[in-house]
Parts: structure tokens; sequence; C-alpha cells
């Protein structure tokens, strides 16, 4: 029944995207330009037209229960007709109950564009009637699976396949459908090659011609919030910019059967190319008939953990992505590579992480085969400012490396259905204690191998780490059955945004240290002057010391200043919050109200002459942000701030902590208007020194050493990196928009080559034969170790030399690895692209810091800015190679990371170096 509400009542969410109106879920394969009575004559998958472009449409398929069965062939038609066969059997009396049910449409072969492997899987799959989805019946045939397929949006478009086998056709037509859409610059998340021929038939006729239509994976709720958290445009063009919000329906999970995820034996060719799969050894448990069940050790698997501040399992992965991308991108690996995600939800222990915090910690990897064996854990020891909670580190008591993992496959989608997961722990659990296996039961591994466009039989585990003589027992909680979901799991609304509304007038600037939730920052100001306004006298009233605060902050905006200038608002306008007032009889309530010097008057703002408003820095510790929108009603933003102060204490165990008496309530609106956006700020207690420390725009007393005999400042470095990974560089003058630099001389390994298409952006083409060389690929065979970061550079053609029509592939790229002093005796490169350097002595530059992730749009302007800054300063400069090095950690949030531009000064005598191997470079 609960089904049956659900396929009545789902929410239509996308108003306006077509002509302002709301759009029809079709029950049909092209509803613009086929009657549906000669499309689908029965019951067919639905799905909404969210928009068309004139070559494809976008649409958004819902939510529903689907059967499949799953090949390897060499053959694409002769799978899909084997594959039919079996489904046939089935809705004609292969089940459980022998019960026979109407056929239903579109039939659907789920494959991949053929890459090294002729072997191809391919699957095949129908939706399952209504009338059976609530108690579907067990086909008899275990290679035919039910599963819940979540809502996705998908590419559609109608090709001339009229015959009902499926074959080569498909697969041209699917390479030209991918050329289209990256073509028109549509996003692909996830996909690797995956695509979906759907076939209708006009009539139950066996004669009746067939309508074919392919669809290419383009994003579903998982992949929507990941890229809402990592504040990412993801959408498909055309419904860009709509104004509509985008929300997500799912199936109640207690409407979900167990039954559907259940396996009777797992498959086998899970993993395939281009992924890079670990070399696993299988063998069955001994006493246990469920073939589902194994023993299994990967004996080269290669991993990239993290441990994300977050209570919840929908959080954990969104809020682990950035971090762990960044992490394969330094290390060379590429996303497509890494063959799965694993989520790790362990139990709280209580006497380490106390009682009031979350009940379970999650650790997010991404694993490939070519590993050492073991888990290579990259794990989150400091993240801007925070710490890993103790559970996570007693886990395997200090260990990487395991004995093996009692095994569980299971179906579905393992973000969309906890409970699914949980039962199946369950299960697995109980299946071995009753056959007095032992294993770590504080902790399960949520193993998840295809990526989310893979929506037919996907195959998931749930794994326990094996305890094969019983040692590590002693102290463990036990688990517990459920996994939190935040409440983001199942809102209808999405965070607030604030973007549009800084465009007529200037706003408040500040940079994302972390993200916590979807709605939960620790944001850090920039260091700028605010103007700070209190009430005239004491107040009973917050409203009226508010009146009195912002009355004296307008006169002074107005003219009553020192210039007697007026000085235009920025946003928003901050009040602060006095919650604590424990006798509102006491008429004491000073209200102060706020708002930044806006940036032309940072460097010299009007003097106020009103003793109420001062003019001062603002603090320089971070602040926990979240946004609430909404009429102002008192009762309601206090409620906002008391979740707001549960998710905070709920994080204790990372070492967030908050001052109760430090918040400050901004508005981005007009006063007079009903519906306002608010953004509630809560000051984090006590700013620590490594907080500073990670702030590149904090005051030069906090955030430099002071070298005092020549007045050299060194630029801020990770806390324990040594001087051989990162020398020293000193800023020995500092300008108010550049510094003059001093970089170290060291012998170094420089590549030089020419880029184009992706490298551009990653480098990693560039850095490789630097890696090799460094690991062992040299005339010793020797392996370097506490290498230095990379300074990399790029040549920057004359605007005659742009004239001649250099392609982007003919620009020249060149990186270069300082070398540990110990290493006394360098050896030469087998690469006759790699050479060793030994530069005269240190140089001076010009550069600017760039804080975020720095796409190639940020490099051409930063390159720019960096330029005319320059030029109108009058410094004379190298213009031919710019230069650019960071010193951040490979796990170091994006948004924190600090990139240095620079020029080399212009008749700085660097010298030509000194070959000691290879081909003659410079080293700049």
């Amino acid at each position: 029944m609960a089904s049956k509400v659900l396929l009545a009542t789902f929410v239509l969410v996308y108003v306006g995207v077509c002509q302002g109106h709301f759009h029809h879920w079709h029950l049909l394969g092209d509803s613009t330009s086929v009657a549906p009575e000669t499309v689908c004559t029965g019951e067919c998958a639905e799905f909404e037209l969210l928009c068309s472009t004139p070559e494809y449409d976008v649409r958004r398929y819902k939510s529903a229960l689907w059967v499949s069965t799953t090949m390897s062939d060499l053959s694409l038609s002769q799978a899909s007709a084997r594959g039919r066969k079996r489904l046939h059997d089935y809705f004609r009396g292969a089940n459980g109950k022998r019960l026979k049910m109407s056929y239903t449409a579109p039939m659907v072969t789920q494959t991949r564009v053929a890459s090294e492997s002729p072997v191809r899987e391919i699957t095949v799959s129908v939706p399952l009637p209504e009338r059976v989805a609530k108690n579907p019946p067990k086909p008899t045939d275990p290679r035919v699976v039910i599963d819940l397929v979540p809502e996705a949006i998908m590419y559609v478009k109608k090709f001339e396949g009229r015959s009902a086998r499926v074959g080569f056709v498909a697969d041209l037509e699917a390479k030209n459908f991918f050329k289209t859409l990256k073509a028109n610059d549509e996003p692909l998340h996830d996909n690797e090659g995956y695509y979906y021929v759907a076939q209708y038939s006009s009539s139950e006729k066996s004669s009746a011609p067939i309508r074919t239509e392919i669809a290419i994976f383009a994003l579903n709720e998982k992949t929507h919030k990941w890229l809402e958290f990592n504040d990412r445009q993801g959408l498909p063009k055309c419904i860009r910019g709509k104004g509509e919000h985008m929300t997500w329906e799912k199936m109640g999970q207690s409407d979900i059967p167990l039954a559907l995820s259940t396996r009777e034996q797992c498959s086998t060719t899970y993993c395939q190319a281009p992924k890079k799969c670990p070399k696993v050894e299988t063998k069955s448990v001994e006493g246990i008939d469920d073939k589902s069940i194994q023993l299994k050790h990967m004996k080269d698997i290669k991993a990239w953990a993290y441990v994300p501040p977050t209570c919840y399992y929908d959080t954990a992965f969104p809020a682990s992505t950035g971090p762990l991308r960044e992490s394969l991108n330094t290390s060379g690996v590429t996303l497509s590579e890494a063959a799965m995600t694993i989520t790790v939800a362990m139990e709280k222990r209580e006497e380490l992480d106390g009682k009031n915090s979350c009940q379970k910690f999650f650790k997010v990897l991404l694993a490939t085969g070519g590993g050492k064996g073991g888990l290579e854990d990259v794990q989150m020891k400091e993240e801007a400012g925070l710490q890993m909670p103790k559970t996570a580190e007693a886990i395997h008591q200090g260990h990487a490396t395991i004995a093996g993992h009692y095994s569980k496959c299971f179906g579905g989608n393992a973000y969309y259905e906890p409970i699914i997961i949980t039962s199946t722990a369950k299960l697995l659990m109980e299946q071995l204690k009753d056959k007095k296996k032992c294993f770590l039961g504080d902790h399960i591994s949520v193993l998840e191998y295809h990526p989310q466009s893979r929506l037919f039989d996907r195959h998931n585990e749930i794994n326990l780490d094996a305890d094969p003589d019983c040692s590590d027992q002693k102290g463990r909680p036990p688990f517990t059955f459920n996994l939190p979901v935040s409440k983001d799991y199942n809102r209808t609304g999405e965070k607030p945004s604030v973007g549009h509304r800084c465009d007529t007038q200037e706003c408040t600037k500040h940079s994302v240290v972390k993200r916590l939730k979807n709605n939960l920052d620790m944001i850090q100001y920039k260091p700028e002057k605010w103007i700070f306004a209190k009430g005239a006298s004491a107040s009973c009233s917050e409203a009226k010391a508010f009146e009195k605060g912002l009355s004296s902050l307008l006169l002074y905006l107005n003219g009553k200043n020192e210039d007697k200038s007026k000085i235009e608002m920025t946003k928003p306008l901050y009040g602060a919050l006095n919650i604590s007032r424990t006798d509102p009889s006491k008429c004491d309530w000073f209200t102060s109200v706020s708002t930044s010097v806006p940036e032309n008057l940072t460097d010299d703002p009007p003097k106020p002459i009103d003793d109420t408003v001062v003019v001062r820095p603002g603090a320089k510790n971070r602040f926990f942000l979240s946004l609430y929108k909404g009429k102002y009603v008192p009762a309601k933003l206090k409620q906002h701030l008391m979740e707001m102060f549960e998710d905070l204490d709920s994080l204790k165990p990372f070492g967030v902590d908050y001052d109760p008496e430090d918040i400050w309530l901004g508005t981005y609106d007009s006063l007079d208007k009903e519906e306002r956006l608010y953004e509630v700020a809560v000051a984090r207690k006590t700013a620590s020194k490594d907080d500073i420390k990670m702030s590149a725009e904090a005051s030069d007393e906090h955030e430099r050493n002071e070298d005092a005999s020549d007045g050299k400042v060194a630029l801020p470095k990770p806390e324990g990196c040594s001087e051989s990974v990162c020398p020293t560089v000193y800023v020995t003058k500092n300008h108010s928009n550049f510094m003059e630099l001093l970089l170290p001389s060291r012998r170094s390994v420089c590549h030089r080559t020419k880029l184009c298409g992706e490298h551009q952006s990653s480098g990693r083409k560039l850095l490789r034969p630097i890696l090799a060389y460094l690991n062992g690929d040299n005339s010793a065979s020797k392996k370097i170790k506490d290498f230095a970061v990379p300074l990399l550079k790029v040549r920057l053609y004359s605007a005659e030399e742009e004239e001649k029509g250099i392609s982007p592939c003919d620009r020249e790229y060149q990186a270069c690895v300082r070398l540990p002093d110990e290493y006394k005796d360098i050896p030469e490169p087998n690469n006759k692209e790699v050479s060793i350097f030994t530069g005269p002595g240190s140089f001076h530059g010009y550069g600017i810091a760039v804080r975020g992730h720095v796409s190639k749009a940020v490099a051409s302007e930063a390159t720019s800015t960096l330029m005319q800054t320059l030029d109108k300063e009058n410094v004379p400069y190298d213009k031919t190679w710019l230069a650019y090095f960071s010193y951040d950690k490979p796990l170091t949030n994006p948004e924190e990371k600090i990139t240095y531009f620079l020029f080399i000064k212009k008749g700085e005598d660097i010298g030509e170096g000194h070959e000691e191997g290879g081909s003659n470079e410079t080293e700049n």
C-alpha cells in the first residue's frame, strides 16, 4: 500500500523549467512526438521531462523496483537475448509464488562502451509490476535479482533501432551520444561509459515495431548532494539557473523488502578495466552454506582514507570526496582508476570520546589495486585545526593491516538503503557467531564497486574484519544496527544561497575553512576593519537595543565622521546576540551592530566622532556559520541556533568547541522585508596557534616567523614539515598587494615538456617522470625520500609570439623538485627528458598568495593580477616564465590550500645551472 501511495503522491519539483508550467509524469518513451497508445500499452517506467534540446531530452526517472539479470559475453546482441529469456521465464512463473505477471516496459539493456577487454558485462532489466512491489516473488533463478533503483536524471535520445536485438548499432550510437554531450559541455559525473538502451513495443504483437532510445546517466541524489556540499555546479545545462531547488523522493526504508538486496551468489565480474582492481583471495567459510558469505583477503590494495567530521552516514561521503580526490591527484592516480568506495561505520567508544557525541564515526576510503598489501592509510591527522576521534584510532589498535575479512555481497544502491545495510550486517554477524567465528564486531565496512551511473544489478559488500585467534575482542562495544542520517537526508528544502545578493552591494568576504554539513561551515573572515556601534543607552528590548545601535551606525555611514563622507554599507548587517542574559528585568541589553568597512576604505576609514561607534580590526578567531531563511521570529531563530549548538556539541571529539557568548546574526535583506536571509555566526572558542598559522591572511606577528637578524620573515608552512621537504622561502619585503621573495637554490631534478588537454590543469604528466625518478627510475635504482615540494613553471608568450598562433599543445611547462642535502651522490636519470641541476645561488622573485582550489580560471586571474600590479609599480621582472608552488599537505582541504604565484626578478643572475645529468636546462 505504501508503494502505491508513493506512486500516487510523488512531488513535482521543477516548476517553471519549460514555459513556467508543471511537467507531468510520462508513462512512455517520448511524449513529445509519439502518442501514448503507440508506444506503451501497459505499465511503464515513469519519468518527468525536465527540458529538451534539439538533440536530446533531459528526464528524471522515478524511483522504482526493477528485476534484472547480468551476463558476460563477447556479443551484446546474444547476451541481450539470453537476458530477455531469463526475465520472460520469471514473469511467466519462474518465481517462488509461481505467479504470472503482466509485462512492463521498457526493456533496458545496460552496458558500457567496449574497452580493452572483448568480454563485456551486460545487464537486462525491466520494471517490476506495481501490484507486486510490496512483496515481490523471489526468482527461482539465482541469476535474476530485484533491486530498488533510486531517482536518476538521464540524457535520452531516440535512435533508429527497430529490431528487438541490441548490437553494434547501439555501441555506435552511444559513442556518438557521448561526443554530443561532451561537445555541449554537459556534466557527466562518475561515468565510466555506461549507457542504456530502452526498447518499447507499440503493441503486444511480436510483429509490432520496436521503439528504441538510448540514455546516459546525468546525476542522482548522491551525486547532487556531493556537488551541493562542495559548492559545485553539476546540473544539465538546460535546467540551470531556473530558480528552483532540487528535491529528491525516496521510497520509505520500511517499504523496501530485505529480500530485494539479498544475493544467493556473488558476481565475479564486478571489477573491470579501466579500474585498478585488487587481487582477492576468496575462500568459503567453514560450516556456512550461504554462498554470499565468503572469507576474503586483498593482497595488493592501495587506499586513501579520511575521517570526516560528521555523525551521519549520508554526510560522510560528500564530506570526504574533496580531501580524497585531492589525495588521489597528488598521488598521480585518476578517479577512474579507483576500484571501490568504502565507508566504515564504527561504534563510538564512550570511554575514549565521551557520552554526549556522535553515536557512530565514519571513515571513507577510495581504493585501488597495485599497492603493496594492506592499507596505505592517509588519515586526517589534523584538518582545519580539527582532530581525529580516538575511537577511529583504536579500531585496529594502530595497525592498518588485518588478517582478512568476512564478506557478504548484496545489491541495490548503498547510499539509499541504511536499513538494508544494517540488516545485512546483522545477518552476517549472526551466522558467524552461530559458527563460533571471531571478528571485530564494533564496526562494519560498506563497499561499493560501481559508480552511481551503473543503475541495475549493483555489487556491494558488507565486510567484517576477521579475528582468527579471537585475541582482539576485549573492550569493543557491540555494533548497534542503525546508521544515523542527518536532517538533510529527507529534507525538502535546500541550503539558502547568498550569491545573487552580493551583485549590487559589496559583501563581507570570508573563506570556508571546513564544511561540516550542507548548511554548517567553519569559516574565517578576511582580516579587515569593521564598524561596531552600540545602543546609546541600556534597553530591555532586543529589538530596541538593535535599533539604537543601527541608528548610531547609520549616522556614521551617512557622514557623522571626521571626513564628513558617506560610506556604502556592506552586507550582511550583523547584530550581536545575548542569549545568556538570565535576568530579563534588568535593562542591560547592549546590542552591538556591525558591518565591515568597504574594501576601498580598508587602509584609511574615516574616524568616528561619536563614542558609540568604533572602527577596529575584526576578531581573528574562526566562526561556525549557518544560514536561515524566513520571517524574523525570535523563537524560530533560537530553535535554529539550538539545533546548531546540538550539531556542534556532537562534534566535540573532533576538536570542535564554540563560544555561546560570541554569537552574531547577520541579514542580507532590507529590514522591512518580511522574508529575509539570515546568517548565524558562532565564534569558535579560543583560536589556537595552529588556526592562526593556517590562515594565509592573518597578521604578520602570528603568521610568519620573524628573523631579527635581517628583517626577513618566512612563509608559513605545515607544522613538522622539515627543511628538506619544505625549504624555507623568505619574504624580504611585504607590500600591500605583493611580496618580495627570496627562494633558496638547491640541487633539483627537473622535467620540461609540452602539455595540452587535461594535463594543463592537473600537472600529472609533468610530475610523473620526476616521481618515477625519485621512486627508483635512475642509474642507481635508488629511492629518494624527503624530497621537496615541486616548483612548477609555465612559459608565458609575448604578444608577438601569440600572434604567430602558438597552439595550446605547444606551450611549455617545467617542474623541478629540490633534492635533500643528505644525498651527496645524486644518481643520473634513466629518462632522457629528466635532468639534474644545481643553481648558482638563491634568487629573488615577486609573488602573491592565492587561497583555495586553483582552476585554470583562477590561475589566469592570479597571473593577470600579479602582472598588472608589478607593471603599475614599475617593478622589473622576467615575463618569460610564471612559477608557482604550494606547501600544503596531501589531505589539505582544497578551500584551505595556499598557492604562491611569482615572477623572477629581472636581471637576476640565476645562471644556466650546472648540468649533472640529462640535457641542460635552467632552474628558475
